[in-house]
């Protein structure tokens, strides 16, 4: 895989990665370092209309990621792009080697359009498209590596081979079945002859109690 320093480019990265042109297909992250595709993966999960992404970083470097979703088959293009995330232009919202993220989806808002509005998501069916990079400090310093899709890979073999696929149903988490107040222990007989009566679980004398047997 050919490698070459990246100092532009991570400039970008490391102030939050520029979120149309990671979104747009005509513009690409630089090609990388030699970067094993399991150091960094993505598991979506989806409850009412909300979407997060674990992203899991086990290289050997902070990494900061862009993510943008469009519907479903659709081509990824920055005016395509319902929602996504980018890594706040902060040293702490990077995700620290041997860590896992949980970064949730926003609607894109603004021109050019910026992950910014309502973490609620319309309901559809989404391609999810993601690359992330290691932040070197100061930028250009070294060869950074990339993971992700194509786009926003696209001027390199993206370490995924396709986009992640999620329905939004707006339906939330299964609500719990409500416990029962009933009491659980079961009622006790009557007292022949006088309905309604139970006959006592014990008797009592004034130096001890003894149980009855159940008929």
């Amino acid at each position: 895989m050919t490698t070459r320093p990246t100092n532009a480019r991570i400039q970008k990265l490391s102030a939050g990665m520029a979120f149309a042109a990671a979104a747009a297909t005509t513009i690409a992250l630089a090609p990388s370092a030699s970067a094993s595709p399991g150091d960094v993966t993505v598991s979506p999960s989806v409850s009412g209309n909300t979407i997060t992404l674990e992203v899991t970083n086990n290289a050997n470097k902070r990494i900061g990621c862009e993510i943008f979703g469009v519907k479903a088959n659709s081509t990824p293009t920055a005016s395509a792009v319902v929602f996504g995330y980018q890594t706040p232009e902060e040293l702490g919202a990077l995700i620290s080697p041997g860590t896992s993220k949980n970064v949730p989806m926003r609607v894109t808002a603004g021109n050019p359009p910026k992950p910014t509005g309502s973490a609620t998501i319309p309901t559809e069916t989404y391609d999810i498209y993601w690359g992330c990079a290691t932040i070197t400090l100061p930028p250009g310093s070294v060869r950074e590596q990339f993971w992700g899709t194509n786009p926003p890979l696209t001027n390199m073999t993206p370490t995924a081979g396709a986009p992640v696929r999620v329905t939004v149903t707006g339906a939330g988490p299964a609500t719990p079945e409500p416990r029962s107040e009933a009491p659980t222990t079961p009622a006790r007989p009557t007292v022949p002859g006088l309905p309604g009566i139970e006959i006592p679980e014990q008797i009592c004398a004034p130096w001890a109690c003894y149980p009855l047997p159940r008929p």
